[in-house]
């Protein structure tokens, strides 16, 4: 009995199920972590050792500003409830002003003014087309971009309409958070 238990926690539960942004909320804990797509679950690949890496010296970087500079929050993989009422994201690292900490309940439910993806083969093509542009519509400012297989780095700026980007550079600089510089050297060493 406690075996078949046992193996029917291991199965990811919730695979395939069609859910609304507010069932989504009301979901117990089911062990897995999920990809909400077009509103339906689907269980979310395990990051492999160098995306964790590169995701851990990327949000040391912007802690260690934040520490000097307390004008904001930072969050790791924390579900993020755009405004335009579509699927969850969980971006890799989210930064909220102080100034709009208001949309941080237990997630996210607004929009970041900074978000941060690292790149895997698995998410790619996702991060960097249908989510990119949902970030864009709903006012996201900066979005991060760490390619670990590539170790490159991108920073597009929010103009509106596109995003303008900046890549292939040593140093990286925030529009939001002065001073900030992040090199290409420091993320990926």
């Amino acid at each position: 009995m406690a075996q078949a238990l046992e193996k029917q926690k291991l199965r990811p539960r919730y695979q395939g199920l069609r859910v609304t942004r507010e069932e989504y909320l009301d979901l117990e804990e089911g062990g897995f972590q999920y990809d909400v797509i077009n509103g339906v679950m689907q269980v979310a690949p395990s990051p492999n050792f160098e995306h964790g890496s590169v995701q851990g010296k990327i949000f040391a970087r912007f802690d260690r500003y934040l520490e000097k500079n307390p004008i904001a929050r930072l969050s790791l993989e924390t579900d993020v409830f755009l405004p335009d009422g579509g699927d969850p994201l969980r971006p890799d690292i989210s930064l909220i002003l102080s100034e709009n900490l208001h949309i941080v309940k237990t997630h996210i439910h607004g929009t970041p003014e900074l978000v941060c993806e690292v790149l895997n083969a698995a998410t790619r093509e996702r991060d960097l087309g249908v989510k990119a542009e949902r970030y864009l519509k709903c006012g996201v400012k900066e979005y991060w971009i760490a390619d670990p297989d590539n170790k490159t780095h991108q920073v597009w700026y929010n103009a509106k309409d596109h995003w303008e980007k900046v890549a292939g550079v040593m140093e990286f600089h925030s529009k939001l958070l002065p001073d900030l510089v992040v090199t290409t050297k420091e993320i990926f060493g």
